[in-house]
């Protein structure tokens, strides 16, 4: 029976202490440079690997298929079976910023099963969702998939979902099911590619909320209160919007927290162009204000419109 040891990574900085871990078979690795294994090996000139090379000489970020970083064969145990010391990526790892911080959801995938696949994940993230970023706002590495499984908890009853993305510190994984299932119109394509774009730029913008202490004022006064608090028995769509708040439905019997006011408007800066926004809340300033200070702020973090 194989054994293996297995460490989930967001970066590789911290394993210099892994170096004295491997067999004397090892192949010698700077341990302490943090692309060491998210790039393909040197005598690997498979045409995946020159995707992957070529993708990181256009964008400077690394490409990967697979979460599994590494697979080392540490030597045997006391039975004589082999053990093997595996990394893979943790999205849920980070050091230092907050706004990523450690989360209890764990994740896993299903991989893309064929290069065709893969070109295909491929050409539709370079044309659809990399324009919108620019080098500062680019991630150390992109991990595209077929399916990604988010479980929020250990327990065996744990509550599951699939996101269409995950946002990590050094990596963004996307999961590129959707497209593959059958061919998808227009309409579709950029329905998704809104979705993807959602989920990233609201994470980013969660991990700089101290950024955003002028949004924040301009609604101060009503986060975190009940319509009773404002002496409103029922608060609808249009007090939301007078407040500078963003609404889907009426009858709402408290409002929002900043954490969701600011990805609400993340998303709808990603999804409507300010044009849209200007005629819809025409007659709500507070609302304009807060989306001219959301398109400005993703701007100055690196995001295209």
């Amino acid at each position: 029976m194989n054994r293996t040891i297995t460490r989930t990574v967001g970066t590789l900085l911290a394993l210099g202490a892994l170096a004295a871990c491997g067999s004397e078979d090892t192949p010698e690795v700077n341990y302490h440079n943090p692309s060491a294994f998210f790039q393909p090996a040197a005598d690997d000139n498979s045409q995946e690997a020159q995707m992957r090379r070529d993708f990181q000489g256009r964008h400077g970020s690394y490409l990967l298929f697979n979460d599994t970083l590494q697979s080392q064969l540490l030597g045997t145990d006391i039975n004589g079976d082999p053990r093997y010391f595996v990394e893979t990526v943790d999205l849920t790892y980070s050091v230092g910023q907050g706004g990523y911080g450690k989360s209890s959801t764990t994740y896993s995938f299903t991989y893309l099963t064929d290069l065709q696949q893969k070109q295909t994940i491929l050409d539709f993230i370079e044309s659809s969702v990399l324009p919108h970023f620019s080098s500062k706002f680019m991630p150390f590495s992109w991990l595209l998939v077929n399916t990604i499984k988010g479980k929020l908890g250990t327990s065996v009853t744990a509550q599951t979902n699939n996101p269409y993305a995950v946002v990590g510190q050094r990596c963004i994984a996307i999961a590129g099911n959707y497209l593959i299932q059958r061919e998808r119109t227009d309409a579709q394509k950029q329905n998704y590619t809104n979705r993807v774009l959602t989920i990233i730029v609201g994470q980013q913008v969660k991990a700089h909320e101290d950024s955003f202490a002028d949004f924040y004022a301009v609604s101060e006064e009503y986060y975190g209160k009940s319509g009773s608090d404002l002496g409103l028995d029922n608060v609808t769509a249009p007090d939301l919007y007078g407040m500078g708040f963003l609404a889907q439905s009426t009858g709402v019997s408290s409002l929002t927290d900043f954490s969701t006011d600011l990805s609400t408007f993340a998303s709808n800066a990603v999804q409507y162009s300010r044009e849209e926004i200007l005629k819809r809340f025409a007659d709500y300033p507070r609302v304009l204000q807060k989306d001219a200070i959301m398109r400005e702020r993703l701007v100055s973090l690196g995001y295209v419109f």
